[in-house]
């Protein structure tokens, strides 16, 4: 799915020493962060944010290891910096024995997209975690710079494949209520923004209720789901999506660390 411009793996065991093969650690019991890094400079968006969540998931996990930005300057740091302009996801996965770091372009897509229905729960969902096989042959089957996967279960949505959702009915946000990987993206773009998101039960049954589904993630930013075909749905408006791209490209100029 991945063409990847850097990619490491480091042994835990052995203070970090570079291992001879990149391993993505994909399918094992581990935890991992998607990073965005933007502009004419190495800018990693929201860094501390993402850092403190997946050093709360490897202390979680009982990992006995947490990433600093001193640390990823060492790393990789000098490699990053060899790019003209970013617009990359840098990846940090872990599983306990293996760091693995890997850095790509991120996915250039439309702003509006058409959302396709899974019925698929993600094991450990609290966590941003490696089992995503599933997942990752869902995405494969589509092209995902103009769709998108939207999952469900027990007939309630959760998220989408790698992104958070927002529905929008009489100009008010919505998130599900459970169920879903709360992530880092949507707290920073929840910090910018200046409108309250509620939680609630998003029911397959009352889609139509919604004028507007916005997907969020660090990977492509705030796009507008057009229409959902397998469930009749369709947009009626464009309005919040507006208000939200304005506020995650605000979020973006305001939270940036500079490796």
């Amino acid at each position: 799915m991945a063409n990847n411009l850097l990619a490491k793996s480091y042994s835990l065991k052995n203070n970090l020493s570079l291992l001879s093969l990149f391993k993505p650690l994909w399918g094992q019991r581990g935890v991992f962060t998607s990073i965005p890094i933007i502009g004419k400079n190495p800018n990693f968006i929201g860094l501390q944010t993402y850092l403190k969540t997946f050093n709360k998931s490897c202390k979680e996990y009982n990992f006995g290891i947490t990433i600093t930005p001193n640390l990823i300057q060492k790393l990789v740091g000098n490699e990053i910096k060899k790019i003209k302009t970013y617009n990359h996801l840098l990846r940090i996965a872990c599983n306990g024995k293996t760091l693995s770091i890997s850095l790509r372009k991120r996915i250039r897509t439309q702003d509006s997209v058409i959302g396709f229905i899974k019925n698929y729960k993600r094991r450990d969902f609290i966590h941003k975690n490696l089992y995503y096989k599933t997942l990752l042959k869902f995405m494969s089957k589509i092209d995902y710079t103009q769709n998108e996967i939207i999952l469900s279960r027990d007939n309630e949505i959760t998220e989408g494949a790698v992104t958070n959702l927002i529905f929008v009915k009489s100009n008010t946000l919505y998130i599900p209520k459970e169920g879903y990987y709360y992530g880092n993206t949507l707290k920073l773009l929840q910090d910018e923004i200046k409108f309250k998101i509620h939680k609630k039960k998003i029911l397959l049954e009352d889609l139509n209720e919604y004028s507007e589904i916005i997907s969020i993630g660090s990977g492509r930013g705030v796009i507008s789901i057009n229409s959902i075909p397998n469930r009749a749905w369709k947009r009626k408006s464009s309005k919040m999506f507006v208000k939200l791209k304005e506020g995650y490209k605000d979020m973006v100029n305001k939270n940036y660390y500079e490796i």
